[in-house]
């Protein structure tokens, strides 16, 4: 029997939130009509993401390996990692998947999604810091050359990953999103919309939680990676 595996604790609540997405695409009309899913969410052993890509942290390709095998001798058959930064190269190339465990691109997905969507655009990027600086999407962006990837300005680009991680307003800190990270980010978005982007990719996990309601202007690379999730065990639930 096929399962969805998550590994989450890459964010506070961002495997969470790919689970809650996974059941909202399933055509479930009771409990036992839900795809069979397991979560591990272990921040201890799975080191910030950014700060190694930055050169100031821990690597955290032993403890994402660690929940694969756990996920595996759960029954999982298919997982996503709830983590964009966790696709950079110097991170994912790395990941050792279990045998029998199909490991789902976040990134490859969203651009997949991108690239049938648009013709020539330009589209926007939100992330940390490690997201914007280790080139992840640009390298995917390189085989859909229609489209154009921007940032915002260095200065915006610092105030979103603030708007993430601040200790004291940051949405990794707090209970629930604050005033002062929402206003940050959606700042930012109304500044890609300006410089004429046709979309914006929440390319940290964190993101979404601000937007529990995108409009068509917003690409959630959780929400297609749960798609994606149920695509690949039970396609005929997809709703």
């Amino acid at each position: 029997m096929k399962a969805i595996g998550i590994v989450g604790g890459v964010g506070p609540t961002a495997g969470t939130d790919l689970a809650n997405k996974v059941f909202r695409h399933t055509d479930a009309h009771r409990d036992q009509d839900h795809i069979n899913l397991f979560l591990t969410s272990c921040p201890s052993l799975i080191p910030d993401r950014t700060e190694y890509l930055l050169g100031k942290g821990e690597d955290p390709v032993p403890g994402i390996n660690f929940c694969l095998e756990k996920l595996a001798l759960c029954g999982a058959t298919v997982v996503g990692i709830a983590c964009n930064t966790a696709h950079a190269n110097r991170i994912f190339r790395r990941i050792a998947v279990p045998e029998g465990i199909e490991l789902v691109n976040m990134i490859d997905k969203t651009c997949r999604v991108l690239g049938r969507k648009y013709g020539k655009s330009r589209i926007g990027l939100l992330g940390t810091l490690g997201t914007l600086r280790s080139g992840l999407y640009s390298q995917y962006f390189e085989k859909y050359p229609q489209l154009e990837l921007a940032v915002p300005s260095e200065q915006t680009c610092m105030n979103v990953h603030s708007a993430i991680y601040d200790s004291d307003y940051g949405i990794k800190s707090t209970p629930r999103v604050s005033d002062r990270a929402r206003l940050i980010v959606e700042d930012a978005v109304g500044e890609l919309k300006y410089a004429g982007c046709s979309a914006v990719i929440l390319g940290c996990t964190e993101l979404p939680l601000i937007f529990p309601r995108p409009d068509s202007f917003l690409v959630d690379p959780t929400d297609i990676l749960a798609v994606e999730l149920v695509r690949a065990t039970e396609p005929q639930l997809l709703v």
